[in-house]
């Protein structure tokens, strides 16, 4: 132990620790070594309070979750994509719909370290959300997010966006859904232009 050598661990050495108990689920272990941190008038960081976020998300919490942002802001510190993605998992794995593209958009239009606005979400973020828009049924809204994500080239799933056109067509969204296949192709390059032929084959529209 570095105590025992006269060294005294930093917050960096706990968040180390910290995240072991995050990712093992260690409940226990988790809030010892958090008391600890409070113990030794520690000052914790971003990277301390994304576990926390990931924990309460992790426990179907994440309505706890979101309420670290609140915390974190207080302190000056701004939260990342981390902070948000774990967020938008955890409502997403709940069913919590509604909260999660509430994150997603909170994402976009919190002030940054550097004084600009918003977080660009990356290929992650838009995964979970379409992923669970498309599975729920919320097509409408799934196709915001899809073709936001095609703009920005992250091509999602090949079967996410299947469903997403078969959806949109059950729901006489046929233009719609024509329309994302023309992103589609062009945007998928490469080995997966065959790939994603054959899906296209498929759809009946």
């Amino acid at each position: 132990m570095v105590e025992s050598k006269g060294l005294a661990p930093d917050i960096i050495c706990y968040n180390a620790v910290l995240y072991g108990y995050m990712k093992s689920g260690d409940g226990d272990g988790f809030a010892g070594i958090l008391g600890e941190i409070e113990k030794r008038g520690l000052e914790p960081n971003v990277f301390t309070y994304n576990c926390r976020i990931a924990m309460f998300c992790g426990k179907s919490q994440s309505f706890k979750g979101e309420e670290i942002l609140d915390v974190m802001e207080s302190k000056g510190l701004v939260p990342n994509l981390w902070s948000f993605n774990e967020l938008i998992d955890g409502f997403c794995k709940e069913g919590d719909l509604e909260s999660a593209v509430r994150v997603f958009k909170r994402m976009k239009v919190m002030k940054r370290a550097n004084g600009k606005e918003g977080f660009s979400p990356n290929s992650r973020s838009y995964l979970l959300l379409t992923r669970s828009l498309v599975e729920k049924g919320e097509f409408g809204l799934g196709l915001e997010i899809c073709k936001e994500s095609l703009v920005r080239k992250f091509v999602p799933p090949f079967e996410i966006v299947k469903g997403l056109v078969e959806g949109l067509a059950k729901n006489e969204k046929v233009e719609e859904a024509k329309d994302i296949i023309e992103k589609m192709n062009l945007v998928v390059t490469g080995e997966a232009v065959d790939a994603w032929k054959k899906i296209e084959n498929s759809l009946a529209l």
